[in-house]
């Protein structure tokens, strides 16, 4: 099994400018989030959900008057998310609805403005998903591409093993980038692990055991 990680992530784990405006007009059926709600102890931003359906959130954040397209922007399944914060600095959020191409995405809610009073807990991802491929039907091996939850600052250590048991450690992804894993069995069931190096070098729990397998 071979494991590449080399490929920057262009969903979420990059500034602002890698998202962008949209390149398509919003809709009204992608409703902007409302109710934008910052909890000082645990750095958490939510929001209330407008519209159902497929899609994902854009949090798009930085300095106390930064502009909207230089921020560090990440992207969640969820209607909140701890930020890596550092106490006494002022910051600005925003948050958005992406509801794909035929629905567009949303207007920008905020900004919300806070002075962090704490340092952000190193808190462990709260989901992963992959996508895969193969040359040929008649093929017995995939590939597989492993994105996760993540700050789009903190680097990570992800494992992928046959076991069901969070591992001692794993290989270190820096900022930015995703797990590639090449040449895995069709008939095996694989299980993903990881997690994420705090600002003084420890690492949180293990985010897992998260299946992976071609059927």
């Amino acid at each position: 099994m071979k494991r590449i990680v080399s490929i920057l992530l262009i969903l979420g784990l990059c500034t602002a400018g890698c998202i962008g405006d949209s390149p398509y007009d919003p809709q009204a059926k992608c409703g902007t989030p409302e109710n934008l709600i910052f909890e000082k102890g645990s750095n958490q931003l939510s929001w209330n959900i407008i519209s159902q359906g497929e899609g994902y959130y854009e949090i798009q954040y930085g300095e106390q008057g930064f502009t909207l397209g230089n921020g560090t922007t990440v992207v969640t399944y969820k209607n909140s998310y701890n930020l890596p914060l550092y106490k006494n600095n002022k910051y600005d959020f925003y948050v958005r609805k992406n509801c794909g191409i035929d629905n567009g995405r949303s207007n920008w809610a905020g900004p919300v403005t806070v002075l962090a009073s704490n340092t952000t807990t190193c808190i462990k991802p709260g989901y992963a998903t992959y996508s895969k491929t193969t040359s040929s039907v008649y093929s017995s091996t995939f590939d597989a591409t492993v994105t996760w939850e993540n700050d789009g600052i903190s680097a990570y250590e992800t494992v992928l093993t046959t076991s069901s048991a969070p591992p001692a450690s794993g290989e270190l992804v820096i900022s930015g980038q995703k797990a590639i894993y090449i040449g895995l069995s069709k008939t095996v069931n694989y299980n993903f692990f990881v997690r994420k190096r705090c600002a003084d070098n420890t690492f949180s729990d293990f985010y897992g055991p998260y299946p992976i397998k071609w059927d």
